[in-house]
Parts: structure tokens; sequence; C-alpha cells
């Protein structure tokens, strides 16, 4: 059972713990050292600190683990024999030197002043002094183990046994009149003891007979609660900056990860050495880190001038400066940047590391350039404000460009590309443009083109099919290279080609012969025939003719039926696949007999009027249509029929009749109305 109770403190102790000494009314830290394990608690609040101050602190020591092993039982060590309270005034009067205790002394035994709590000032007042006190007593016992050790809030467990782990905890003796605080636990045993690490990323920041230093705090703020920074003048005799070890202030929830620390510099020219030590809870100061060395710097507020400036062969620019020679020690050297235009983009060039150069001459210049210098430490770059031009001869004209390339879309817009020319010294292009290869180009860009490509319009509305353009390149000392290559783009083709004309459509024995002028277009690439029977009401494609270089083309119909009448039209066609209108249509009879005949009898009775008819034709029949009239009346539709003859049963007497048909075929088309014949009752 007892092993059970020890497991479970354990688990909640490994996963809970922080968060205990976090929240609770005692803060309790552990220190592992080779002979001893060092405890030191404290109160997270005024109240807390008062009541500790009164009844006194106990420390427990329950063994978990002895060689590895979870013990039988608790083992329960109870360290404090009785409270521990601050000791006595007169113990602390033997230590009256160490200001730490002298601190922490005066805020315990120290009376505060007595004011009316009437008055909401006071009050303030007196609230701020209590916090005060409980603030630098808090400071002093984290400075100095005695002065902890005094205030009732220090052990060292020197009965630790190596093979052994424990669990401490740390609780003020309350009566049990008293609400009870929340208790401190922590786990650890000698085994755990580690030295204490150097502190880390100390950095120094050199001005004017000062230095501004700078190290991390962070990652070691469980170890250290404070640093002891060191100086010295030969990297191997250091004394402390300050008698008080530095803490670095922060606001409340805020747990910065820098800490600083400004020393004043007697001059500029002596080189220093700083150091760090860190100081933990316990009092142990920890090993020095890495040390920084440097001296101070006169910062820089001139700038250098370039003074003279050669071109050397007409290929190199020489240069010379001047900054005054007692700056050497506090600069880094000097940077020297070039551009092409006084408001261009400076590229640096060169950047001289030895504060003693004042020349340099510049190997690859273009052809114009406008140098500036700067001079430059670690902290601060300072820029000459004056430039200086240098320009080369040049009478050599860029290369021609290559790679010309364009298209036209549908709304007439003409982009047109090339292949960027490599001439150091290019300013540009300039574009032409031409409706024929053989006449004059007009430039259509007179402003210098900066980027290889460039935007058109023309319009589609022409039977110009061709647009022509040229391109030539142009340097910054306006000499013009010879002219690219003539590009020539197409068009987009939105306009129809003209309508041919059939000329006439001749009767030939089996055939009809449609001949017709071809269309004057010239994309023009093929014509299409279109023929219709006399009563129909669409025309049918018939065929198709590539077009042929002479003025007129012909096609033999010898699909046509003796006796029919047929109607043509043609279209033309050009290769952006645009129809044109249809000629006039022409009509032509093929050769051969009757091919139709409607005869319409009748047969008249005094109640009725009997119809019968004769149809002769090559088609098949499909219906007959009756068309019938009173009198002088317009022959009007009356009814149909698909047998032979007819009825009619709705007749009056001293009426007279007059009635005609015609014959509808199967595949639509219709014949010519019959003869007209009358019947007087």
């Amino acid at each position: 059972m007892k092993r059970s109770i020890v497991a479970v403190i354990l688990i909640i102790w490994c996963v809970y713990g922080s968060a205990f000494a976090e929240e609770a009314g005692v803060k309790l830290l552990c220190r592992p050292v080779r002979d001893s394990i060092m405890l030191r608690w404290a109160p997270t609040d005024k109240q807390t600190w008062d009541l500790g101050n009164k009844y006194g602190y106990m420390v427990e020591r329950y063994t978990i683990l002895r060689k590895g092993q979870l013990t039988d039982d608790l083992e329960r060590v109870v360290l404090t024999a009785v409270p521990q309270k601050p000791a006595p005034l007169e113990e602390w009067k033997r230590y009256e030197d160490n200001k730490y205790v002298a601190t922490a002394a005066q805020c315990i035994f120290e009376e505060v002043e007595s004011l009316p709590a009437i008055n909401p000032v006071a009050v303030a007042r007196r609230y701020r002094q209590e916090q005060n006190r409980f603030a630098f007593a808090m400071y002093a016992v984290d400075q100095s183990v005695l002065a902890a050790r005094l205030s009732g809030l220090f052990l060292a467990d020197k009965t630790a046994q190596a093979d052994e782990k424990y669990l401490y905890r740390a609780y003020i003796a309350l009566p049990d009149a008293l609400p009870p605080l929340d208790t401190a636990f922590v786990f650890t045993g000698l085994s755990e003891y580690q030295p204490l690490p150097p502190p880390i990323e100390l950095m120094a920041q050199w001005d004017d007979k000062k230095v501004t230093l700078s190290w991390n705090i962070f990652y070691q703020s469980h170890i250290y609660n404070s640093y002891v920074l060191e100086k010295s003048s030969d990297g191997k005799h250091y004394e402390p900056v300050s008698d008080n070890a530095m803490v670095q202030l922060a606001d409340p929830g805020v747990s910065p990860v820098h800490a600083f620390k400004t020393d004043s510099l007697n001059n500029n020219e002596t080189e220093w050495y700083y150091r760090l030590r860190g100081v933990n809870a316990f009092g142990e100061l920890g090993p020095p880190g890495d040390s920084v060395a440097g001296h101070g710097r006169v910062p820089i507020t001139d700038a250098p001038m370039i003074i003279n400036k050669e071109v050397l062969n007409n290929s190199e620019v020489y240069l010379l400066w001047s900054y005054p020679e007692e700056m050497n020690r506090y600069i880094s050297g000097f940077r020297l940047y070039r551009s092409s235009n006084p408001a261009g983009m400076k590229q640096k060039i060169h950047e001289s590391k030895t504060p003693a150069d004042r020349a340099f001459t510049d190997f690859s210049p273009g052809l114009t350039n406008y140098y500036t210098i700067s001079v430059f430490d670690n902290e601060t770059e300072k820029f000459s404000s004056n430039i200086t031009y240098a320009e080369l001869i040049d009478s050599v004209p860029p290369l021609k460009p290559s790679g010309f390339a364009g298209r036209v879309d549908s709304t007439g817009k003409v982009w047109l590309t090339w292949a960027p020319n490599k001439d150091k010294d290019l300013d540009g292009y300039r574009v032409y443009r031409s409706n024929r290869p053989d006449f004059e180009f007009l430039l259509v860009t007179p402003a210098v083109i900066k980027q290889p490509f460039y935007t058109d319009s023309v319009t589609l509305n022409t039977l110009t099919r061709r647009v022509y353009y040229r391109l030539r390149a142009i340097d910054l000392r306006q000499n013009q290279s010879e002219f690219s290559e003539v590009l020539e783009v197409m068009r987009p083709d939105i306009i129809p080609p003209v309508a041919p004309v059939i000329k006439n459509v001749e009767a030939q024995k089996g055939a009809l012969l449609v001949t017709w002028i071809n269309s004057s277009s010239e994309d023009v690439v093929r014509h299409h025939i279109y023929r219709k029977q006399k009563g129909d009401t669409t025309f049918q494609w018939l065929a198709s003719i590539d077009r042929k270089p002479e003025k007129q083309s012909s096609y033999a119909d010898r699909t046509v039926e003796p006796g029919e009448i047929y109607i043509y039209q043609v279209k033309a066609e050009d290769n952006s696949q645009l129809y044109s209108a249809p000629s006039t249509p022409v009509q032509q009879k093929a050769l051969g007999g009757i091919v139709e005949q409607v005869l319409l009898k009748k047969r008249e009775h005094p109640d009725r009027v009997v119809l019968h008819w004769e149809i002769k034709s090559k088609k098949n029949v499909a219906r007959v249509l009756i068309y019938k009239a009173a009198d002088d009346a317009a022959l009007q539709l009356y009814n149909n029929s698909t047998e032979d003859s007819y009825t009619d049963n709705k007749i009056s007497p001293d009426k007279t009749y007059r009635y005609r048909i015609k014959a509808i075929y199967v595949d639509g088309a219709s014949s010519a109305l019959s003869d007209e014949v009358t019947v007087k009752l």
C-alpha cells in the first residue's frame, strides 16, 4: 500500500510539480552539490512572507528511490526540528557589513511608518511601502545565501545519500485555525549534480567612450538569477564592473531574452576585455563565459570625397579620394558604387577593407559611369553627397536585332517580340511599319522602347492582308544598328470574298453545264455549286471546285432528270473559311420528254360532284391537294386525298363551282396546279 502511495506521489510531482511551484504560497528550489542538497524556498507574496516570518517554515524529506528502486515506505524525515524563522536581530548584526544581510534585516525588523488609514493617499503609500519591503527582502536573499539562511529560507541537507532520490516538501507551520497554504515540492538527488555552465552570447557594441554589452538570459533563466560583469585591460586580470550583481528588470508576465549593460570608457584607444559570470539563487558564482574585446570608436561624421578621375586608354577609369588619415583607426574601409545614370540603381564595384586605401581603378566601366563612394565601419556607412561622372568614347553601333516575331489577334492588336541585344550600352529599340515590303517603312515608336517587345494596333477592315515590320537598336550615344530582317504578319481575315457570277447554264444531252466568272478576291481557294428543282424552297450543295487561275470555271451536272427545271447558284470560299454571298440564281430545263402531267376530270350528279385524276410523274405521290371556288371567288385549299378520286357533297343549286388539284411528292416537292374544271348546277 505504501509503495503505491509513493509511486502516485512521484507521478504527481513529475507531471505537476512545476505547476505547484508556480502557484503555491511557497516556492522551492534545489541545488545538488557533491556532499549535500541545498534547498531554497521563498513566499510568493507579501502576505505569505508575513506568515512565514511569524510561524516559520518546515522542511520534510521523503525517500522515493534507493539504488534506482522505489522504497517500501515513505521514510519521512523532518529536516527542521523547529519551524525556521528569521534569526534574532543580534545574530544579524554580526554580518552588518554584508549589504544584502543589512537590506534583508532592515526589511524584516524595521518598523513601518504609522499612517492614518482614513486618507486614501496614505493607504496607497502604506501599501507601496509594504510591497517594497517584500521585494527588497526577496532580492537580498536571492543575492546572498547568508541573507537567505538568516531569513529562515535556506537549508543544506548534508544527510543525503548518493544512491537515493528524495521528494522535499516545504510549508509554513500555520496553526490549525488558519486556512492552509499550498505546499511546495521538489524531487532530486545527489546524482543530479551538474556543474554550473558559463553564460552565453555575450556581445559588445562599441561607441564613443562607451560600450553596450548584451547577453542571453532566457536559456539560463532556470539556473541564474543575476550576473557579474568583469572587465580587464590585458585579457588576464579581471575585476567586477560594479559591486552588485546585475538583474534584468521586466514587467510582470514578461520573460526578456537579453540583458543589457552600458559601461563608460576613459578613452577610445585602450583595448578592453569583458566577460560574464552567472550567480544562482544559492549564491554560487558560475564559470566565466567567452570574452569580448574592443575599444571605443570615434563615430563617423564625415564622408569621403572623390577628388580626381582619369579615363585611361578609353577602357579604364582611375579614381582618387580624400579622407582624414587620423580616422583610419576607427573605420573598416571604403565602398565604391557605380550606375549608368544619375538616378539609376547603384552597383557596388569595390570594397576596400584597408582603411589606408585612397585610390581604385575600374577595369570594366560602362560607356557612361556615375560613381559615388562611402566609408563604413561595423555600425555605420556614410555616403558622399557628390557624384563623379566619367564616360568612354563610343562610335560603334549596336548589333542588328534578331529573333523578330509577331502575330495579330482578332481585335487588330499586333504582338511583336525579339531577342534582347547584349550590347552593354544599349538604350533601347525603335519599330517601323509598312503595308508593303518594298515601300518606305514609317517609325511607329518615336520614344525608345526599353524592353524587347512592343504592342501595335492595325485595322482589319481592309483588303490588304499583310503588314510588315522592321526593327533597329539604339545605344546611349544614339548610334543606330542596321535594320532587322523584314517581318511579315498576316491580318486575320474578317472580310468575306466577292461573290462569283453565273455566266450561263447550258442544257446538254444528259447534263446541265454551269459556267461562272470566278470571285475576284485573291484569297479564294474554292467555289461551291448549289442546286434546287423548281418548286423546291431550299438549295442543296452539289459540288466544290478548287479555284483555277482562269477567270471563269464550269461544272457539268450529270444528275439531272429529263424535262426537269433546275435552279443553280455559286458561292466562293477564302483561306479563312469565309463564304461569299451567293451568286444570282439561274434556272434551266433539262433536255428530255414530259416528266410530269396532272389531269383533272369530273362527273356531275344532282347532289354531288365526283372528281378523279391522272398524275404522270417519276416521283411517288404522297397526297393530292384539292382547291375549290364558288362563282367568282378565289380558289382556296379545300381538302386533300391519298386516293385517285374525291367526292364533294357540299354543293348548292344555282351555283357554279371551279376545281384544281396539285400533287405532293414523297420528297416534299410539289407539282404545278392542274387545269381548272367547272361545274354549274
